[in-house]
């Protein structure tokens, strides 16, 4: 499969999410911080491309023309900033506020899949959990409203 030949952002982020959860209740606190991350970079992508003008580059990625280093969008943490830049002047305040804020991701690394995941515990991976929770609360809204608000 392509990179982005099937991509449904939006129900991805609601997918990992759920997912996280669980794990989180199980326990499984590596997993559900990871699935946190890639539930929130998901919602960020939706953002991106159903309410900030982003298109699916040749290789089915995100991309956008405001990405300052070009191309297409990666991954979290550096995703943050990107999706700021094509946010700005173009989003509501509570969008704007939490993008512009600190990066609750900052200390979280997609190649951390491969890790034993034994420097994670149920804090770190409930505080990535929570900041999941209010990207997809935005997206969720701006599905209904029409727009980020």
């Amino acid at each position: 499969m392509a990179g982005g030949q099937h991509a449904a952002f939006g129900k991805a982020a609601r997918r990992h999410f759920d997912d996280a959860q669980l794990l989180h209740g199980a326990g499984r606190f590596a997993n559900a911080d990871h699935l946190a991350g890639v539930a929130a970079e998901c919602a960020l992508k939706a953002v991106l491309m159903e309410f900030l003008g982003g298109t699916l580059n040749q290789k089915g990625r995100p991309s956008h023309s405001a990405r300052p280093s070009g191309g297409a969008y990666s991954h979290l943490p550096g995703l943050w900033s990107d999706i700021a830049a094509a946010a700005h002047g173009r989003t509501s305040a509570v969008f704007s506020s939490l993008i512009s804020g600190q990066n609750p991701f900052d200390a979280w690394n997609i190649a951390e899949r491969y890790s034993d995941g034994e420097h994670i515990d149920p804090r770190r991976a409930g505080g990535h959990i929570d900041s999941a929770s209010r990207i997809l609360a935005i997206y969720q809204r701006a599905e209904i409203d029409g727009a980020i608000s």
